[in-house]
Parts: C-alpha cells; sequence; structure tokens
C-alpha cells in the first residue's frame, strides 16, 4: 500500500516536472511575439500612412534608444547592490566601496551619455 502511494507521488512529480518545462519556452516564446508586435504596429501605422518611412525609421530608433537605456538602468542597479552586498559581508572598507560606488556612477553617466 505505501509503495503505491510513493509510486503515485513519484509518478505525480515527474508529470508536473515535464508539463512545467514543456510551458516554460511557450512563455519565453510569447514574450518576443509581443516585442515583434510592436514593431509590426509600427509598420502598420506606416502602411496606412499615418508615418512616413522615416518617421517609422526615427520611432522603431527611438523605441530602441529607450530600451538601451532602461537596460543600462537595471545593469546599474544590479552592480549597485553586488557593491553594496560586498561591502555588507566586509569585502570592502567604507572607503573602498565609496570610491567603487563613485568610479561605478562615473562609469555609468559615460555610458548614457553614450545611449542617448
Amino acid at each position: 500500500m505505501q509503495a503505491i502511494l510513493l509510486y503515485s507521488i513519484i509518478l505525480f512529480f515527474i508529470i508536473f516536472m515535464a508539463v512545467r518545462l514543456a510551458i516554460n519556452p511557450l512563455l519565453n516564446k510569447q514574450d518576443s511575439i509581443n516585442e515583434d508586435t510592436g514593431e509590426s504596429l509600427l509598420v502598420e501605422l506606416r502602411d496606412m500612412g499615418v508615418l512616413s518611412n522615416s518617421e517609422l525609421e526615427e520611432v522603431i530608433k527611438l523605441y530602441k534608444r529607450m530600451e538601451d537605456k532602461e537596460q543600462a538602468k537595471k545593469q546599474y542597479q544590479t552592480y549597485e547592490i553586488i557593491l553594496r552586498e560586498l561591502k555588507e559581508i566586509g569585502y570592502f572598507t567604507d572607503t573602498q566601496y565609496a570610491n567603487r560606488t563613485d568610479l561605478l556612477k562615473n562609469i555609468s553617466m559615460l555610458i548614457n551619455s553614450c545611449v542617448i
């Protein structure tokens, strides 16, 4: 009786993991479909005559710059968290942490000025 219960639990776990692994790629694929849809909507606006070809290119570049800027901001925040954690565990002193944080800010400003 216990063996049947054990086998049932194992079977449930195997099926659960198989379904989960099968669904994850589909969820990631849905995100890329939404990104393509955004650009295709811009193309449809051009096709309807709302945007010219040059305006379409400018708008696509604008969205790309906004995306790049957002990605750079997320990266900066991640690096800042890492530096803070290194300070908290005692790897950096307060002075070293301040110097590294200032260096990170300067590099981030330089990168952001290139992205804009």
